[in-house]
């Protein structure tokens, strides 16, 4: 496996973080703080320390396991740990006098520890810590916000399977079957997704009966207690994680015979979903998309209580971000217009819950190509008569 991020991305990379005054960019990536951006970078899918040498331009990785990173990573340098008396700290603190300059400037995001962030003073006294999270976390987001060829090809695997998943999951619940309660869905699926090729799952998977559905990220996930199959609104919110890429789909079902009010719901947010995903055509900015979706919705005398969609990619809420634009004062000083571009893979998941009848989202994944938004997955709504 090769690094996920292209090497023109990565010499404008080296730029921005020159004219940021930045000599090197210290990120780690350990169970305690997780960084995706390492993984983006190098190729390795877990457990490191990068350093990007901006006046050598080139990365510098150290890893917990050589041998993982031989056979996943890319890195301009690797270092082996196991040279070093005491693992992973030493070879970093080593490593770091060796690429460092006279008085380096030295970034460090949010996420790192103190005790790595002392480290650092402690072997490059007169280094300067750049503390400018916001600035490089920007940076490094908008980087991944656009996808690569190989890096969507990764994705349609994940994308492959969860379409799968959607057709038997609709085969699976219209037909008898052993599914009875929400936990009993959440195995069919993870289980499945497995024997179809994925690595796992890309979150933890979410079902919720019409008893839960209204909580938008359902707490618990999944309720081993609660059938499935009782009149009202319900759904299930999955992500396959096929080639360390992330699918999202909502898949909504309508359970026994509609109400006026639950017939409302489902018409308006198949109505903000299919007219949102036809703004892609003629709209440049994302908020405005998103704007439609939410007009929609408002003038049924419904609420939307989250964002439109999100992007999709080595995390399941990735850059963009679709979102209405807000009309906050203080908001609005760090408000950005993001243009639609190619390479953009993100969810449009319109969404209405209300306690007495459920919740009802629908989900599906959008590829931006030369050609315009491809809709990739197939998930909509699924009608189960009850007996």
């Amino acid at each position: 496996m090769v690094r996920f991020v292209t090497k023109e991305k990565l010499s404008y990379l080296y730029d921005e973080l020159e004219n940021s005054g930045i000599d090197i960019l210290y990120l780690t990536d350990w169970e305690e703080n997780r960084n995706v951006n390492v993984k983006y970078l190098s190729g390795i899918p877990e457990d490191a320390n990068l350093f990007i040498d901006v006046q050598n331009q080139q990365t510098v990785l150290i890893p917990r396991d050589f041998q993982l990173a031989e056979e996943y990573a890319e890195a301009d340098q690797l270092i082996n740990t196991a040279e070093f008396e005491g693992g992973v700290d030493p070879a970093t603190s080593e490593t770091l006098k060796q690429i460092s300059s006279s008085h380096p400037k030295i970034g460090v995001l949010k996420e790192i520890p103190y005790h790595r962030v002392k480290t650092i003073l402690d072997q490059v006294p007169d280094a300067e810590i750049v503390f400018n999270p916001k600035k490089i976390d920007t940076l490094l987001n908008s980087l991944r916000a656009t996808k690569s060829s190989y890096e969507i090809a990764l994705l349609k695997k994940s994308i492959k399977i969860s379409n799968q998943l959607v057709d038997e999951i609709e085969d699976l619940l219209t037909t008898e079957n052993e599914i009875k309660s929400e936990i009993d869905l959440a195995i069919f699926v993870e289980t499945q997704m497995r024997r179809l090729g994925a690595q796992g799952i890309g979150f933890e998977t979410m079902v919720a009966s019409s008893a839960r559905s209204w909580q938008i990220h359902t707490y618990p996930r999944v309720d081993p207690e609660l059938p499935l199959c009782r009149p009202g609104l319900a759904l299930i919110d999955f992500g396959v994680d096929a080639e360390g890429y992330t699918s999202d789909v909502t898949l909504p079902f309508v359970m026994g015979i509609m109400n006026k009010k639950m017939k409302t719901i489902v018409e308006t947010v198949q109505q903000a979903h299919d007219e949102a995903i036809d703004a892609l055509k003629d709209n440049h900015f994302l908020h405005d998309v998103a704007e439609v979706a939410f007009n929609i919705i408002e003038a049924a005398g419904f609420k939307m209580p989250h964002g439109l969609g999100h992007g999709i990619g080595l995390t399941v809420h990735d850059s963009p971000f679709i979102r209405r634009k807000s009309t906050n004062e203080l908001s609005l000083k760090n408000w950005v217009d993001i243009e639609l571009e190619e390479g953009m893979v993100f969810t449009v998941e319109p969404g209405i819950y209300e306690k007495d009848v459920g919740g009802f989202r629908l989900e599906n994944d959008i590829i931006i190509t030369t050609k315009g938004a491809e809709v990739v997955t197939n998930s909509h709504p699924i009608f189960i008569g009850l007996s």
